[in-house]
């Protein structure tokens, strides 16, 4: 019998979802004149990326000429490794970066902690394969969200190996039950805990992945272990068989795929419907001291999100991301595809395994079950930086043992809006009521709902933690 794509897993097929003009969710602004938010304080300007599909808002916005229609000279400074970008933002050489949502989290709960608040950092832990927290970076200023460049965008993939004992890519399996089975005997029956590979311990796939095993009854702790690793480092792993998978965003997945490195097992779409993936940040300290800057670059991005997200553009900024300076694409196409709402999961036989999935990744708006109107991809919700804090306490990430008091704070802090909301009404863009929203239960791979006013309540739902 043919198999099919199981809704008991992924309630959002292909054929359920459009791409929508950027004309139905604010106006594009590409034959509008700029919004004038005043005297810009700054004009020259160094933002950090990272080589991947979701720093492309960025690369448009410079290659497209929006920041320069802002007034803006743009470099863009690509590094290797989400730490260095924070390091240079920090260390003044970067205005603004490309950044992990969960990273003004990750640094703000980093920093040196009072005594009552590691009261509990002594006790046993569970945990045995801990991903090594990086030293936090030492200095006053916050690092704080601005926008977001895009929502969904990652994916979980294996090596070889679990391709041989029969496991496959989540299309291919009948329903939930019976994916669950087939993964959770593999990795029982391992004779040790495998190298797991991440960009970040802060990083999306890394939250989303553990969500992800624990769904099929695998403790990320003790069935696995979590490493960070370079891209290279990955690739020598896979070849030498010392790691048995990775969970990233593209570029760098589709080569290994083209390379029969790796299979792909699951998208994070299909873990969390629209979850929220990269930001453009910079320091509370930069925002305060150039805040119509500050608006311009935002309008920019902006606008250059709403460019990538209209497919009449595919073919124009497609080419882009090939740039030496802008991203390590390899020579690798199939990642072109995915702008054009396809996907290849890839595989160790000669089947296609390429099939249409028009929201991998979203840099603005489409119409699909879970993003309607006024919501967008580049609206911060605070509900969304909840759920974070939820899953660091879970995994005890930065000696978090309970979800804080103060967390509501904490995340208006990170993550202010007045900015956003000053560069939504230049753009007759609609915003969301509030900023807090329940993630309901079949935006979730295992139908548990989020609900941020119950935080504590969902965190004693989870069996498997640290």
């Amino acid at each position: 019998m043919k198999r099919r794509q199981f809704l008991q897993y992924s309630t959002l097929t292909a054929a359920g979802l459009t791409f929508a003009a950027c004309t139905n969710q604010g106006s594009t602004h590409f034959t509008q004149p700029p919004a004038n938010f005043g005297k810009l304080e700054k004009t020259d300007l160094q933002i950090g990326i990272v080589s991947s599909l979701d720093s492309l808002p960025l690369v448009v916005a410079k290659e497209k000429g929006m920041f320069k229609k802002y007034g803006l000279n743009v470099t863009l400074v690509k590094q290797p490794t989400w730490d260095l970008i924070q390091q240079e933002l920090h260390g003044g050489k970067l205005d603004a970066a490309q950044t992990l949502f969960a990273m003004p989290l990750w640094e703000y709960f980093g920093k040196d902690k009072s005594p009552a608040q590691d009261e509990d950092a002594d006790k046993p832990r569970r945990r045995r394969n801990r991903t090594k927290d990086k030293e936090p970076i030492k200095n006053g200023a916050n690092t704080v969200a601005l926008m977001g460049l895009n929502i969904n965008g990652n994916s979980i993939s294996l090596s070889e190996v679990a391709w041989k004992t029969g496991l496959r890519s989540r299309p291919a399996y009948n329903n939930l039950p019976e994916l669950q089975a087939g993964y959770n005997k593999f990795f029982r029956e391992l004779k040790q805990p495998p190298v797991f590979a991440i960009a970040h311990p802060a990083a999306m796939a890394n939250y989303t992945t553990r969500y992800w095993l624990g769904t099929m009854g695998i403790d990320a702790e003790r069935d696995l272990k979590f490493q960070v690793l370079a891209p290279a480092e990955i690739t020598a792993g896979l070849d030498s068989g010392k790691v048995i998978g990775y969970a990233t965003d593209e570029l760098f997945n589709q080569q290994q795929l083209a390379e029969k490195k790796a299979f792909t097992a699951s998208i994070d779409r299909d873990i969390w419907h629209g979850h929220p993936e990269k930001i453009l940040a910079t320091l509370d300290t930069w925002l305060k001291q150039y805040p119509i800057t500050a608006r311009a670059m935002m309008a920019a991005v902006l606008e250059a999100c709403q460019y990538c997200e209209n497919p009449a553009n595919v073919a124009a900024i497609s080419p882009l991301l090939g740039k030496s300076e802008y991203a390590d694409a390899g020579n690798n196409k199939n990642w072109q595809k995915i702008l054009a709402g396809s996907y290849n999961y890839g595989g160790f036989d000669s089947k296609s395994q390429v099939v249409k999935i028009p929201d991998f990744q979203i840099f603005h708006f489409q119409s699909t079950k879970y993003l309607q109107q006024p919501n967008h991809a580049n609206f911060l919700w605070h509900s969304h930086a909840a759920w974070v804090v939820t899953q660091m306490v879970r995994w005890r990430q930065q000696k978090l043992t309970n979800y804080p008091a103060d967390a509501g704070a904490i995340i208006k802090q990170l993550y202010p809006t007045e900015a956003y909301a000053d560069i939504g009404k230049s753009f007759w863009l609609s915003m969301p009521k509030g900023q807090l929203k329940i993630e309901q239960p079949e935006m979730f791979i295992d139908r548990v709902a989020f609900d941020p006013n119950k935080a504590m309540e969902y965190l004693k739902g989870f069996e498997l933690r640290a």
